[in-house]
């Protein structure tokens, strides 16, 4: 009896063993998420709070996703260069062996990464680049949780024209994304008949604004529509709009959401008032997640500086990797797997619902006019209208 006992103390031991180790053995699989974003430089702002949007996220919905460790490995791309953008990917593909991205966020930086994506077979979720025909047709490892620029700029050139709108003057970045946003408007708005008075480009890179002011006058117009990044730009752009006078002069001001994002409103000042834009989202939308979204948010950062609308999209995408990563279970994470689960995927975010097209990844969401307006001591973009369903091309 003696020796039974002690045999089957052994085997429970042995079992004991086997069962810590198969636990410790799924709880140090992981899964690295790389993050390639701007954290630094004049768009930084937007990465520096992604970076709290990931570790609110985590706080609400763990560290983990089916017994698998979530880990983000993150990598500041300073801004649009795409050669930096590039190198990062690569440490992050090849050294760090990531098994998802998320970003870039500048179009040159997603064309440059785009052959090591396709080579490697790793899932990537745009939260920050805008530029159309690049999801699905550049790869079919790209999700976008972001905005297509055709979404917001030609429900723009229609409202406007069907407002009293005649004679628009239109001022973007010179980059991929401004280019397809003055061709967008331009087309969108002759083809409802109306006529420019005129474009121009600004260099990303440190521009003198009061050039583009006195030509913005020359043209006399009766409204301008602008095309920028956030960041300093658009802040150097409306108060120099202001302080020229065409503001006051009655001159309206469109734009996209970036003209006027939450996160630069206080910075701005009263320049804002009035300046109406087409966006995917804003800390207003009046919604239960949305007001769950931003109260959790300044619970733990505080309310300034205010949430952007790309903070929105790194929550969807973290919302898609989660879901994505659940879904296959306690099996070996499988790229082409999560893809599938990915495209067709619908789901209800702060900004409201957002579906994924299941060819190609790219986003449908619906797309508001909004105006600024100071409401209890506060500037805010108030939804006034709104495209339905807005498809991304």
């Amino acid at each position: 009896m003696s020796n039974i006992l002690k045999r089957i103390a052994c085997v429970s031991s042995f079992l004991a063993i086997g069962l810590i180790s198969a636990g410790q053995a799924i709880a140090q699989e992981k899964i690295k998420v790389g993050v390639l974003a701007t954290f630094s430089g004049p768009s930084g702002l937007a990465g520096q709070q992604a970076e709290n949007v990931i570790k609110l996220f985590q706080q609400k919905y763990g560290s983990s996703v089916a017994g698998k460790a979530v880990e983000f490995v993150r990598r500041d791309t300073t801004g649009p260069n795409p050669e930096v953008a590039k190198r990062l990917a690569q440490e992050l593909i090849v050294r760090e062996k990531v098994q998802i991205l998320i970003g870039p966020d500048f179009t040159a930086n997603v064309l440059a990464v785009t052959p090591l994506i396709n080579e490697a077979k790793v899932p990537t979720i745009l939260a920050g680049a805008a530029t159309g025909g690049i999801v699905g047709e550049r790869s079919p490892y790209l999700l976008r949780t972001f905005f297509v620029t055709r979404q917001v700029v030609a429900p723009m050139a229609q409202w406007a024209l069907k407002n009293g709108v005649r004679k628009p003057y239109l001022v973007v970045a010179d980059f991929p994304p401004g280019h397809e946003a003055e061709e967008i408007f331009s087309k969108a708005f002759a083809e409802a008949g109306g006529s420019l008075a005129g474009t121009t480009r600004i260099s990303l890179r440190n521009p003198e604004f009061s050039p583009y002011m006195q030509r913005i006058k020359d043209a006399k117009p009766d409204a301008v529509f602008v095309f920028l990044p956030v960041g300093d730009l658009v802040i150097q752009f409306v108060k120099s709009f202001s302080d020229s006078g065409l503001r006051g002069s009655g001159v309206k001001l469109l734009g996209t959401s970036d003209l006027t994002d939450e996160s630069l409103l206080e910075v701005i000042g009263d320049a804002a008032l009035g300046v109406i834009t087409t966006g995917w989202y804003t800390t207003s939308h009046d919604s239960p997640l949305s007001k769950q979204f931003v109260g959790d948010y300044q619970a733990q950062y505080g309310k300034s500086p205010r949430l952007g609308s790309v903070q929105v999209a790194f929550w969807d995408a973290l919302r898609l990797i989660y879901d994505g990563l659940a879904a296959q279970g306690n099996a070996p994470f499988d790229g082409e797997k999560f893809m599938a689960f990915a495209k067709g995927r619908s789901f209800e975010g702060p900004r409201g619902r957002i579906s994924l097209d299941k060819l190609t990844g790219d986003i449908t969401q619906d797309v508001h006019i909004r105006r600024v307006e100071r409401r209890d001591g506060q500037l805010l973009n108030v939804e006034f209208d709104t495209f339905r369903a807005v498809a991304p091309k």
